[in-house]
């Protein structure tokens, strides 16, 4: 393990162009152990869910080495970099694949990759500006990603697109407001490197396969003084797929094909899509939410937020025409060292209303009688051209929404994004070393926004989880989790997962 950590370092640090600079600078390194174990194919939600896609299959024995060096924002210029590679084994999951020769059905076991590159990034910052390039964990950039269910746009749940991202290093004063407003935003560009997966997971009967997808992310948002009682985040995030191409079968042939391949002309289209793509609509397929978030500081330093998130696919969404379909939570975070209770969230998720189920607009079909407009079925997460927004089967939004990775079919879209749920949890300390968390929530399913269920679909779902950083072995952190399902979203199931990590400073001298 130490030779595999040394050969990691001195490879980033030749891609991160490290240079003496005459001042000791610091890396963090981490080697971790994970074994997992339960019942069922997968592992149960809360044991998969927010964890860059790490775990998936029921029973896992990998092992991580990964070194970071963080930016420091004290220093008018600083730079990063970070690798991160983990492998082991994880058990195999049974799909049915449709074989055209023969016109079976037949079982495809599909696993994880057995050894594969999680992150490896360099980045830099000048002023208040940042560069990240490189596959990078990016979290929700408003919620707690330790205790909220998830994001609905920008969650770490699925494991990281390589790209290049730029923006503000955290919120910046708005000149002439004497710091009262603040900016903070994102802006990238990236390629999905996941194109075998959905080849190798399709049903090969009625389904579509995508591949050379791009994908592009924005985000604005406003803030007002923190340090005042009460302060308020206002904004959007706005994620894109466009280019690449689709395979569409029917039956175990293929129907057609849509190759719309990129220019660089659609790079400049995407910033704000208004213009025709190469599907004959709006470029690509933009999806994003409006977020609010207000924060009441006590006196004590207790912090009581409440926030939502408004989600939208097109127009209609983005007119709030998709009733009361969004994320509302509210969370409390508690001061101190070591509080019995450090924070809490109770989370409400409904999408359900999708704008209606009628989706029809007389433009595409020249012609017709019916000339009235009705911009419905929105569809969360699905694209007729390009596919589920996920990448290796897992959703990049939230995870109450049931991947493509559990439809043991094949079938390679989102079948429950019409859904309903509740989410709790909560987190402290037992002793100053050991730490405790705990989640439960229900969801249930009615179909998506095309196709309904015949019958809706719930699920269960509960974790609790200990930690203990003894300080006696530090730079040791040892974790044990158990979790359960309950329902078919996707399936009954049990797991228990026991981590065992060492971290610690790497100084870098001239």
């Amino acid at each position: 393990m130490k030779s595999l950590l040394t050969t990691i370092l001195l490879f980033v640090l030749a891609a991160g162009g490290v240079s003496a600079s005459g001042r000791d600078t610091l890396a963090v390194y981490e080697a971790k152990a994970i074994a997992t174990a339960g019942s069922g194919e997968f592992a149960p939600m809360y044991m998969t869910a927010n964890r860059f896609g790490m775990i998936t299959s029921a029973n896992n024995i990998l092992l991580s080495a990964k070194v970071e060096r963080s930016l420091d924002l004290t220093r008018r210029f600083a730079w990063s970099f970070g690798a991160q590679v983990a492998g082991g084994y994880s058990s195999n999951v049974t799909y049915t694949r449709y074989n055209a020769g023969t016109r079976a059905w037949n079982p495809n076991k599909m696993h994880p990759a057995r050894v594969f590159l999680q992150q490896l990034y360099a980045g830099a910052k000048w002023r208040s500006l940042f560069l990240n390039v490189g596959m990078k964990e990016y979290g929700s950039p408003m919620l707690n990603d330790n205790l909220s269910s998830g994001d609905l746009i920008h969650s770490p749940n699925a494991r990281p697109i390589p790209q290049a991202r730029v923006g503000f290093v955290d919120f910046q004063p708005v000149p002439f407001t004497k710091g009262f407003l603040q900016v903070g935003g994102e802006f990238a560009y990236g390629k999905f490197a996941d194109a075998d997966w959905w080849s190798n997971h399709s049903d090969n009967y009625n389904t579509m396969t995508v591949s050379g997808i791009w994908y592009v992310y924005r985000r604005l948002y406003f803030r007002s003084d923190p340090s005042r009682r009460f302060s308020m985040i206002i904004g959007a995030q706005a994620a894109g797929q466009f280019g690449g191409h689709t395979v569409y079968l029917h039956k175990g042939e293929v129907e057609r094909t849509n190759n719309r391949g990129v220019k660089f002309v659609d790079f400049i289209k995407m910033i704000v899509p208004h213009e025709k793509g190469a599907e004959d609509f709006v470029q690509g397929n933009t999806l994003g939410s409006w977020d609010l978030k207000g924060t009441y500081l006590f006196k004590n330093g207790t912090e009581l937020k409440a926030y939502m998130q408004w989600p939208w696919e097109d127009g209609s969404g983005m007119a709030k025409l998709n009733g009361f379909d969004g994320l509302y939570g509210v969370e409390l975070s508690m001061p101190g060292d070591a509080p019995v209770l450090k924070g809490a969230v109770v989370e409400y998720l409904d999408l359900t209303n999708q704008s209606g189920p009628i989706h029809w607009a007389p433009a595409d079909f020249p012609g017709t009688l019916i000339t009235s407009q009705a911009t419905g079925a929105d569809d969360y997460y699905n694209n007729y051209y390009y596919g589920a927004y996920a990448n290796y089967g897992m959703i990049m939004g939230t995870p109450m929404v049931m991947a493509p990775i559990y439809n043991l079919d094949g079938y390679n879209s989102i079948i429950a994004n019409r859904v309903r749920g509740f989410h709790v949890a909560a987190e402290g300390f037992i002793t100053p070393e050991v730490l405790w968390r705990a989640k439960i929530g229900y969801r249930k399913a009615f179909g998506n926004g095309y196709d309904p269920l015949l019958s809706p679909l719930h699920s269960t779902s509960a974790l609790l989880s200990v930690k203990w950083q003894p300080v006696s072995l530090k730079g040791f952190d040892i974790g044990a989790d158990i979790a359960i399902d309950r329902g078919k979203l996707p399936a009954n199931s049990f797991g228990a997962m026991l981590t065992v990590s060492y971290s610690g400073i790497i100084p870098l001298k001239k």
